[in-house]
């Protein structure tokens, strides 16, 4: 945090002297660097802008890879037994990532992760008929179209929507929420008096 190029790279110099010299440690060439904070800076996973903190885009990938393995429509287990297993993973990021502005992140993730969740359930269903059932259960008044039960373009249907909605998925079966977790962090503002 320098005014200018000519102290930054005085104090880039002066760090690199005392940690290689003092602590014996050695300095990674490729990582450090000279940067403005306007274009980003990388430090533990999150991307530091002059105004704002975001999540590196690799990090959001390496989660739903993650989530992906743990959301495979071949396991054979309920939806409560994955959300189990989900939500230890889901609280570990937010708590990790909390402190980026990346409530829209979050948010998108979460729409793809209940698409998923409810890709599962209709494949377990197998037949368009359970879906119906659980929809006139629900108090929606038939006809009802048909849609295929593997599809995962069908996940994202109105039906599906209808017969589990987020309220269920996340009150019932209680698998954690990240679009209501409070992200950024908060740099107060010093006045002179």
């Amino acid at each position: 945090m320098c005014g200018s190029r000519a102290g930054a790279e005085n104090a880039l110099r002066v760090a690199r002297r005392y940690l290689e010299n003092e602590l014996k440690l050695t300095v990674n060439t490729t990582k450090t660097h000279i940067a403005h904070s306007d274009e980003g800076v990388k430090f533990l996973g999150v991307v530091i802008h002059s105004k704002y903190t975001r999540i590196q885009g690799k990090k959001v990938v390496r989660l739903k890879q993650k989530l992906k393995s743990l959301t495979k429509r071949n396991r054979g287990i309920g939806l409560a037994a994955i959300i189990r297993e989900l939500n230890p993973v889901l609280r570990g990021f937010v708590s990790y990532f909390r402190v980026a502005n990346c409530a829209r992140v979050l948010k998108q993730v979460m729409s793809w992760l209940r698409r998923r969740l409810r890709c599962i359930q209709l494949k377990q269903w197998k037949k368009p008929g359970r879906l119906h059932r659980r929809l006139k259960q629900l108090g929606y008044q038939p006809p009802f179209r048909h849609i295929r039960m593997q599809s995962w373009r069908n996940a994202a249907s109105p039906l599906a929507s209808l017969a589990l909605p987020n309220t269920y998925l996340h009150n019932d079966l209680k698998l954690m929420d990240l679009a209501k977790v409070k992200t950024g962090i908060t740099v107060p503002e010093f006045g002179v008096n």
